[in-house]
This record gives structure tokens, sequence and C-alpha cells, in this order.
């Protein structure tokens, strides 16, 4: 008896141990085809041209002119921002454009642009479908675009959008030429759209699941003077490109006509390791599409009031400053403070001009906040723009290597490093880290010997 009860109990237990192999080997598999559907990272290497600082005749204050128009804020075209490349349509149209986290759509000159637009590169829609709107974007200068809404493919640096809307430009008196030839519209990459009945791209990329992390991350070279450029990964975080740990700040509720803006609340702003006098807690819109920072009067007025030999010119509305200097544009996101050194928001009035401009600009009567390239160069950000709760990860940009190297959508490593880190929304390893069939098989391979021995 006690042979035959002690038989059953080790097939009793040699059945569990089966049962639970088998539950290992299935949950093994059923994980794996899961992951393999999940997206990796997109990665879009941009440039940005040089231009001088003035225009015919020594008045530059217009190159730097931005306005607050309605819902949102619409940056001069000639603030020379980052360009990078997309396809759009079936068969692929490849188009250069600029990459802006200031606006929402995705605007393109068409093949029926009539105005301004002989010398920028035609969008064929040969594969689009036509929606019921259309759209009128305005820039501060003076330029605009009009034309439908269609719905056609996109792919930014590999991620394939399906069905995104696109303003076809068929009434145009935009000017892109400052850009340099060959610059067709730009990538609006806002999260969401305070216009009725628009999708922005990262809206469509949200809703239709495309990434496994629903973010972007901003890389942009230090050093205007090293490399003039930088990446827009979609997807991932480059963790090789900052320092520190990324400091996350939700998306202001401040202002009530900044839905579906980059902004957040700075609550701190110095000049140097002075407070600026008057400052408050205030939001302020990361755009890549702008080259300066864009501040109220009376603040500009305060911080440059610490900037020494600063003089205003009320003629052309900017601060006239010494060439050189020390003193330093910092704001403090969570209490942790973010510079820009002098060298970095001063330029060159140009023109033969022994004087320099500051790009902490005046907006007239407009009590806006706007960070260009000067303050976004110094640091990587990372865009976070999960549905109800979008907020921007900031840290300080790695200048150990400040150059792009050999960055690209291959993924292999480069001198300087280029680790993409990819994650599930739950924070585990996704796309570098798959179970492969190889290693499946030698696993289950493995298992079933494991239970042929233990019958």
């Amino acid at each position: 008896m006690w042979h035959n009860n002690n038989r059953s109990g080790e097939n009793s237990n040699r059945g569990k141990r089966r049962a639970g192999l088998l539950f290992f080997v299935n949950t093994l598999l059923l994980s794996s085809s899961l992951s393999s559907t999940d997206a990796g990272a997109y990665e879009v290497q941009v440039t940005k041209p040089t231009a001088p600082a003035t225009a015919p005749g020594g008045n530059y204050s217009h190159l730097f002119n931005s306005r607050y128009q309605g819902n949102s804020i619409l940056t001069n075209a000639r603030n020379l921002g980052y360009t990078g490349t997309i396809t759009l349509g079936n068969p692929p149209q490849s188009f250069q454009v600029v990459f802006d986290t200031g606006s929402d759509m995705i605007v393109i000159t068409s093949d029926k642009c009539k105005g301004h637009c002989d010398d920028m590169p035609h969008f064929t829609c040969t594969s689009c479908t036509n929606t019921p709107y259309s759209y009128n974007i305005t820039y501060g200068d003076g330029t605009w675009g009009a034309g439908p809404i269609v719905a056609d493919t996109v792919s930014i640096g590999g991620l394939v959008i399906q069905d995104q809307q696109i303003l076809d430009v068929t009434v145009s008196a935009l000017d892109l030429s400052s850009y340099g030839p060959g610059i067709a519209g730009l990538v609006g990459l806002m999260p969401s759209s305070p216009v009725l009945n628009a999708v922005p791209p990262l809206q469509n990329i949200y809703k239709s699941k495309l990434l496994d992390m629903n973010v972007f991350s901003v890389y942009l070279t230090p050093s205007l003077t090293h490399a003039e450029g930088g990446t827009f990964l979609f997807g991932g975080i480059d963790d090789t490109k900052y320092s520190g740990s990324l400091n996350y700040v939700p998306v202001s509720a401040r202002l009530s006509t900044s839905k579906g803006m980059w902004y957040i609340d700075a609550d701190g702003a110095f000049a140097g390791n002075t407070s600026v006098p008057g400052y408050t807690v205030s939001p302020w819109l990361f755009d890549t599409g702008t080259s300066f920072i864009a501040v109220p009067t009376a603040f500009a007025q305060a911080f440059h009031q610490n900037v020494p030999g600063a003089v205003y010119s009320a003629e052309d509305q900017i601060y006239i400053v010494p060439c050189s200097g020390k003193t330093t544009f910092t704001l403090s996101f969570n209490g942790i403070k973010y510079d820009v050194p002098y060298k970095d928001y001063v330029t060159s009035a140009g023109g033969g001009s022994t004087e320099c401009v500051s790009l902490v600009m005046p907006l007239g009567n407009y009590e806006i906040f706007i960070l260009g390239d000067p303050f976004l160069r110094q640091v990587y950000t990372v865009y976070d723009f999960t549905e109800g709760s979008s907020r921007i990860g900031i840290a300080h940009v790695n200048v150990s290597d400040p150059s792009l190297g050999n960055e690209g959508l291959s993924g292999n490593p480069i001198p300087g490093g280029n680790t993409i880190t990819p994650l599930s929304p739950h924070g585990s390893p996704s796309a570098g880290s798959r179970v492969t069939v190889g290693i499946l098989s030698a696993i289950v391979t493995l298992l079933a010997t494991t239970l042929a021995m233990s019958v």
C-alpha cells in the first residue's frame, strides 16, 4: 500500500510539473507573439540653415517676429527651424519639411498651388482622399497658406501613419525660402489641435497605437558652430544624449487658449544668479520652429536690466548687447535650473556691424513666453503625448560628444553612443529585447526533454 500510494503521489506531482511547464511554454509563446508586433523607435535627422541676422537696409527685427493669433502660436517662417525628410502618398514622395512643436498640422505645397509657390517642391495628390474640411494658416510675417484637408499615408523616419490629415496648400503666400531651396512645408507636432475636426499626426499615432511609448524625443546639437542639426526620435528615449535624470513637468493648464500646445510651467527665471524682478510662475511654450526666446515686454526689460551693456532699440524693438558676456539666461522647472550661456542667446547684428542682438526678445502686447532653440539646444526633451497626461521630460544635454556622429535608422552603435531604448507602456524593454524564434525553439526543446524525463 505504501508503494502504491507513493507512486500515485509521484504521478500527481509529475502531472502538476508537466502542467506548469506547459503553461509556461504557452505563456512564453503568447508573450512572444504579442511582443513581435511591438513598434520600435523611429529617428529623423534634422538640419538647421544658417542665415544672416539682418535684412537689406540693416533692419533685422522682422526676422525674429512672432505673433499670437487665435488659438495657435503662429511663428514667422523666417525663424529658421529644423528641417528633415518625410514621405507622403503611394508611391511615396519625399519632401524636406520643418519639424515644428509649435504647430499642429502637416502642411505641404500642392501641385495645384497658385501664388508664392513656384520655388517650392509640390505634392501630387495621387493616392490621397478628400475630406469635407479646409484650413487657412497665417504666419506672423503676414505669409499664409490655404487649401483643402486631404488624407494620405505619411512616413516619418519609417513610422508609417495611415489616413493622416494633410493641408494641401493650393493658394499660398507662404515663404519658406529662408530655409534654403527645397523646403516644401512643415510637420506640426502638437499633441492635439484647437481647430475643430483637425487631427494632428501625434493624435493619429496615439489612437492607432503605433508606438510602444507615446513619446518623441528631441536632441539639438548644443553648438551651432560644431554641427547644425539634431534628431527627432519617435517612440524612444536616447539616454546617451543627456546627463542625470529626466525631469518631467505636466503640460500647463494655465492658458485657456493653449489647448494641445506644449506649454509647461517654469517656477523661476534668472539673469545669471539674479531672479528676474516681477516674474511669477508662468507657462512657456517649447517650440522647435522658433530661433529665439520670446517674452512679454516687461519681462524683457527686467531681464536685460541685469545684462551689462544692454540697450533697447525702440526702432527695432529688440535689445542691443555686447558681443561677449557672462550673464546666463536661466529657467527652473520643478526647482531644477537650466542655463542658456550668453553666447547662445546673443547673435551678431550682421551687415558689418560690431553690435550684437539679444535673442531674448519682447513680443509687444502679447503676454506669452516661447522657448526656441537657444534654450532647446541646452536640454534633451521628451514629449509625452499620452492622452490626458501630456508632459515634457527635460534633462541637461550631454555635451561630452556634441556631434551627431553617424546616427540613423540602422540601430547600430556609433562612436559616442546611440543606445535607443524604446519601452513598453509598463516600462519593460520592447523592440530591442524581443525573444527570437531560435531562442524559443531552444527553450521549447529543453522543456520537452524535461517533460520526457519526468515521465
